[in-house]
């Protein structure tokens, strides 16, 4: 049979939140990668694609002169003045100038060594539009396009510019020239671009990153601690429910024993006046124990029945603190003495408590000075104190015990649970909800090889 009550386990800590956490975070990362990669792509065109048109653009006027000096004034028996733009050839970095007619055709190239010079249909469809091509070639062939190219410089960056070159009118395209520079330069200018490209877009996921992990570490806390505070919350809907079950058991409980009680009364009487008749016993036989006994029995049905007593009639009176000290001293003194336990109660407090607050406080004391008393070895002090404390009452008690084990503190105040042979751990139960009925707060205060501690707080009402 069942002696104690076993409370429902609680929430299990759950793992799909932070899991949901890391996805999400993985899943805004990989969001972040993406799009910052494609950005850094499409801005390292662009960059690449200015720069290599601002060189067409540079050759663009110097091939307007070299063309306007070739019509004042061309070479000797030049075949056409377009060949005045080959003196571009000696310029520094300048490895190739092609000239061709507007039919495409070429007139005339620099150096001879050139092979196949000739422009290419796709090109020439799009010169005559008037728009100017520039073209980056990070490794060239140069042996495909020239004769007498050493082996190590078979491949080399090179620029290649076509420019359209304007007749009399806009509308009317005189001829098209083929530049090939040497890129060297310009190569090295895109890579230290590219590097810096590189280092903004490692800073910005850097960056990037760390406000994700901040962002999703922050979202994760904030579940855990609103699911930290739902299930305090459950657990002390789960407590409440479980102190109202008991409570209501209480007053069936207490409905019953009133009955009891009162059937009592008669039994105990007669049984104490078979035990007087035992008086002329000698002292320490069981007739006189029997005969203590018997007396504290019926202390209690008188006190019991009061106390029921005065709540069915409604009867209420007033109880000064040092009443209620002098109460808890009588009620307790008896098995102090059979145990050997010295028992001191301080005082009093200055007010007066009407008899129903009054009446179950000094049942909350006995209950635990009846534990303190058990718990504390012969020899030893068992301290009671009731005093003010600004607008409360605090009753404490003390002893000299060894102290309530680790294991049975987890669960001190809940029914079946107890540290003590034979115990049913009912007691603190049931004195913490008669606390609670008067508006009071049992705690335990304190508890070890000194001794423990229980306090309980109960406000004044005036």
């Amino acid at each position: 049979m069942k002696t104690g009550t076993s409370n429902p386990p609680g929430p299990r800590p759950r793992l799909g939140y932070p899991i949901a956490a890391v996805g999400a975070g993985v899943l805004l990362a990989g969001i972040l990668s993406a799009l910052v990669i494609w950005f850094r792509s499409d801005l390292r065109e662009e960059i690449h694609l200015k720069i290599v048109e601002r060189d067409a653009a540079v050759l663009y006027p110097m091939a307007l002169q070299q063309l306007s000096e070739g019509d004042e004034g061309g070479p000797p028996g030049a075949a056409s003045p377009l060949t005045a733009l080959l003196k571009s050839a000696r310029q520094k970095g300048m490895l190739a100038v092609a000239v061709f007619d507007r039919d495409g055709n070429t007139i005339e190239s620099v150096p001879a060594t050139q092979l196949f010079v000739e422009l290419p249909t796709d090109d020439f469809l799009r010169l005559q539009r008037g728009a100017p091509i520039s073209r980056y070639h990070p490794a060239f062939p140069l042996d495909q396009y020239f004769t007498g190219v050493s082996p190590e410089r078979r491949q080399e960056p090179v620029l290649e510019v076509l420019l359209p070159l304007p007749g009399p009118s806009p509308e009317v395209v005189r001829g098209f020239v083929r530049y090939f520079i040497d890129a060297r330069p310009l190569s090295e200018e895109l890579a230290l671009i590219d590097a810096r490209i590189n280092r903004q877009t490692a800073v910005t996921l850097m960056v990037g990153m760390v406000l994700i992990a901040a962002v999703v570490a922050l979202a994760a806390f904030s579940v855990q601690r609103a699911q930290r505070t739902i299930a305090e919350r459950n657990e002390r809907l789960t407590r409440a429910n479980f102190e109202l079950t008991l409570a209501a058991k209480a007053s069936a409980v207490g409905q019953i024993t009133s009955h009891l009680i009162h059937g009592l009364q008669g039994s105990v009487e007669g049984l104490r006046a078979v035990v007087a008749g035992h008086d002329a016993e000698p002292a320490g036989s069981a007739w006189v124990s029997a005969a203590g006994y018997t007396e504290r029995l019926q202390t209690m049905i008188r006190e019991t029945i009061a106390l029921l007593g005065d709540v069915s009639a409604n009867a209420s009176y007033e109880l000064s603190g040092r009443d209620l000290a002098a109460t808890i001293r009588e009620r307790n003194k008896a098995a102090a003495a059979e145990k050997g336990v010295v028992l001191e109660v301080d005082g009093g407090f200055d007010a007066t408590l009407n008899s129903h607050r009054g009446s179950l406080l000094c049942l909350i004391a006995s209950n635990l000075v009846q534990n303190a008393i058990i718990a504390t070895a012969p020899g030893r002090r068992v301290s009671v104190s009731l005093a003010n404390a600004g607008w409360s009452i605090v009753l404490t008690v003390r002893d000299e015990g060894a102290g309530i084990p680790e294991e049975v503190q987890k669960h001190l105040f809940k029914p079946g649970r107890t540290g003590r042979a034979g115990g049913s751990g009912l007691g603190l139960a049931i004195s913490r909800l008669l606390a609670r009925q008067i508006g009071a707060e049992m705690v335990l205060l304190s508890t070890g090889v000194e001794g423990t501690t229980f306090r309980v707080t109960m406000a004044r009402q005036e």
